[in-house]
């Protein structure tokens, strides 16, 4: 897990009840899921911390220190969307009425359509450090 209790205090300045083990589990793997094209790690995750406080990437490279806070918000920020929707995934608000349909869809806008509005921001530090990788490797 890529938090603690009271790092998802200190960046939020929410309580630490919020980040249950089980919400900042579900927020981590959700990162995981994001960030796509990487490696897992024997422990079972794509990033790996060492015992020098060192965070590493695809076959052991060293994450920055700004990629390292920018995992720690956008997992600080998912684990609060998790509490204020009961655990619960954040749905999109479209409307269809047949063929008729009312949303935010957009092709432009495909990937952030399922994202809370307050990750974006988060998710957009990770998009320019690198760490999500959104091209396809073509072999």
């Amino acid at each position: 897990m890529y938090i603690t209790d009271a790092e998802y205090k200190s960046f939020t300045g929410r309580p630490k009840s919020e980040a249950t083990k089980v919400r900042i589990r579900i927020a981590s793997k959700l990162l995981d899921s994001r960030i796509g094209n990487h490696g897992v790690y024997s422990n079972g995750w794509k990033i790996d911390k060492d015992s020098y406080d060192e965070w590493y990437v695809d076959n052991n490279t060293l994450l920055a220190h700004d990629q390292v806070i920018a995992v720690k918000m956008w997992v600080s920020v998912m684990v609060s969307c998790l509490y204020d929707n009961d655990n619960k995934p954040v749905t999109n608000k479209n409307v269809k009425l047949g063929r008729f349909s009312v949303g935010n869809s957009g092709v432009s806008n495909i990937f952030n359509q399922v994202l809370p509005e307050e990750m974006k921001y988060h998710d957009s530090i990770l998009i320019s450090s690198g760490l999500i990788k959104r091209a396809i490797d073509i072999r």
